[in-house]
């Protein structure tokens, strides 16, 4: 018993010596409770942002429309039809509902009147509990106005060109993970030459130390190029995703991405002395950018309290330009954002690796 208690004793302070089990064991669990916590805490009081066009002024058409901006889980903005349209297709609205003109005057004929969403198939957690609402509201209309079932319909109409299932919308947030795990582990071979001391004795050498970097970074780009190549190719040929947008827009996108990403690996190699000591701070940072990036959970989601940290972080620009280019979805922030936004992120991690980075 006596030697059982020493070998406990001896594991355990094994175990706490060592970050990387201390941050997978307590550290993440608390990250992840924290975040879903949060994200989910306040589902029951988020709204989506709908717009909403009349054409309709008699009693019957305003009476329907207050009652549409009384469903609680709306926020609702009315005006024309085709700037509301504009709306959409820019991201400010998540639908648009049109109500017809005459529409007590049709009815009165018995004759059926087609009310209008529009809609947006590339948001589409948002779309899933927005249909069957307005659906109830319109069945709703029917059994106030008319007591029968058929007469007012509801017609929905996507606002993209091309039909696009669930996996259109996926591929680009995949892709967008897959550049940023590759991105935030580049530093990782650093820190191991530099603990088994090859970088001090390549130091010796006639290699200029920026070669290193650079042969290092080439590879990460390649290796980004090749990665998209394979997800892109699966998707087409396996589940017929198409790409909608400009190629060279999209190659423009992962190149920034990966670089931006790897700046930020380097920036975590520059204070991790160890690669035990790096893969918690990865971790820390990867994680929460999959859960309040955008690329998994609708923004809408989020409390207002939140925002800004969805704002600040760099996957957030990557994965809406990405949806923007691949499958032309809806922005949440405007292309030019996104590429400025990736830009000063890379700026600024270089500079700090720079600034920190020590090569012994």
């Amino acid at each position: 018993m006596k030697t059982f208690f020493k070998l406990f004793i001896a594991n355990t302070r094994q175990f706490f010596r060592d970050r990387m089990a201390l941050g997978f064991t307590f550290a993440f669990p608390v990250v992840f409770m924290v975040i879903f916590g949060l994200v989910f805490s306040g589902a029951d009081e988020f709204q989506y942002d709908v717009g909403l066009s009349s054409g309709d002024t008699t009693q019957t058409g305003i009476a329907v429309a207050e009652a549409f901006k009384q469903i609680p889980i709306f926020n609702v903005t009315q005006g024309e039809l085709e700037n509301q349209l504009e709306e959409l297709r820019k991201g400010s609205f998540r639908a648009v509902l049109y109500i017809p003109g005459g529409l007590a005057e049709t009815i009165a004929r018995g004759e059926t009147v087609d009310i209008k969403l529009y809609y947006d198939p590339s948001q589409t957690t948002s779309i899933q509990i927005i249909q069957p609402v307005v659906r109830e509201f319109v069945n709703g209309i029917n059994q106030m106005l008319t007591q029968q079932p058929a007469l007012v319909r509801l017609q929905e109409e996507s606002i993209q060109l091309k039909e696009l299932g669930n996996i259109d919308y996926l591929v680009p947030g995949v892709v967008a993970m897959s550049i940023m795990f590759l991105g935030l582990f580049s530093g990782l071979p650093l820190i191991q030459q530099r603990e088994k001391k090859i970088l001090k004795r390549l130091g010796a050498t006639p290699i200029h130390r920026v070669n290193i970097i650079y042969s290092q970074v080439f590879l990460r780009l390649l290796l980004a190029l090749a990665q998209t190549t394979i997800i892109i190719a699966i998707a087409y040929f396996l589940f017929d995703v198409a790409i909608l947008g400009n190629w060279f827009m999209l190659l423009a996108l992962i190149l920034l991405g990966t670089l931006t990403f790897v700046g930020l690996g380097y920036m975590v190699a520059a204070f991790a002395r160890t690669e035990e000591g790096a893969m918690p701070v990865i971790q820390l940072i990867q994680f929460p950018m999959l859960f309040l990036s955008g690329i998994f959970f609708p923004v809408e989601f989020l409390p207002d309290f939140m925002k800004p940290i969805l704002n600040a972080l760099p996957l957030s620009y990557l994965g809406d330009g990405l949806r923007q280019v691949m499958v032309e979805a809806s922005p949440v922030f405007s292309l030019s954002t996104d590429f400025l936004v990736l830009g000063g992120w890379l700026v600024a991690s270089l500079i700090i690796s720079i600034r920190f980075f020590r090569w012994e």
